[in-house]
């Protein structure tokens, strides 16, 4: 099977993973004028306050203004912030040149988010000259923060050879590491790497394991291997009325 490297999706998640989770308590006057005194942590916030309509009227023209004000003084978060504003065109042209100087300068500083981003414009030669093996350097510093997008990236170059030399080994190990966080395409990925003794002993027991991790969170391609594994007994007892389930849970999500 071929393994798709997830993409779009990851850079939208990225795109709103620096705005904070809860609505600030904030006295929008006192922010302002802060704000306009050159402070950054204010500039940012008043950025994402008119991103999100928090206080404000929203204004996504006047929060990428804000975001490249802090930007230009050094501030990561509004970096990174910037960044996503010219990859998606929120309030400014869309420009994947300067969404990736955006980010690279974050990612200078260790910002997470953005060094999944930069690798990520790197390795498809968006908005700057492809090199897959600086994207797999900021794959690197990103996964062992933690960040799974930038784990399950990682493994896919070892698996692949993309941008550093083919290791199915230490593929396993940050499939493994991004699919504990949850993340389904690498629990799908590790499921095939067990069923097929790549980078790891031929477990049946642990591609089962795997699939219904993946299965649970919606992986239509492990949802469809749980399947066949049912309908055909493969690492499971076989069992055609639990294929023929999984399958009918699989086709009312196409309706």
């Amino acid at each position: 099977m071929i393994k798709r490297l997830f993409f779009t999706a990851l850079i939208l998640v990225s795109a709103v993973m620096t705005l904070p989770a809860q609505r600030p308590q904030v006295n929008m006057m006192e922010l302002m004028r802060i704000a306009e005194e050159g402070d950054t942590a204010a500039q940012y916030q008043l950025a994402y306050c008119y991103d999100r309509g928090w206080g404000v009227r929203k204004d996504v023209a006047l929060a990428a203004e804000w975001y490249g004000a802090a930007a230009r003084r050094g501030h990561a978060e509004s970096q990174n912030s910037l960044g996503n504003c010219y990859l998606l065109g929120d309030g400014v042209a869309q420009n994947d040149s300067l969404a990736a100087y955006w980010f690279e300068q974050a990612a200078r500083q260790g910002h997470v988010a953005a060094q999944y981003s930069i690798g990520v414009s790197l390795l498809f030669g968006r908005g700057v000259k492809k090199d897959e093996s600086q994207a797999v350097r900021w794959f690197r510093q990103a996964a062992a923060q933690d960040d799974a997008d930038s784990q399950y990236n990682l493994g896919w170059c070892l698996e692949t050879g993309t941008g550093v030399e083919k290791d199915e080994r230490k593929a396993v190990f940050w499939y493994t590491e991004a699919a504990r966080q949850g993340m389904p395409q690498a629990q799908y990925n590790l499921a095939l790497c067990a069923h097929e003794g790549r980078g790891m002993e031929k477990d049946l027991k642990a591609y089962i394991f795997w699939l219904e991790q993946a299965a649970k969170r919606h992986d239509e391609r492990a949802i469809e291997a749980l399947a066949t594994a049912y309908e055909q007994g493969i690492g499971v007892k076989r069992n055609t009325k639990k294929a023929q389930r999984l399958r009918k849970k699989l086709n009312s999500t196409h309706e």
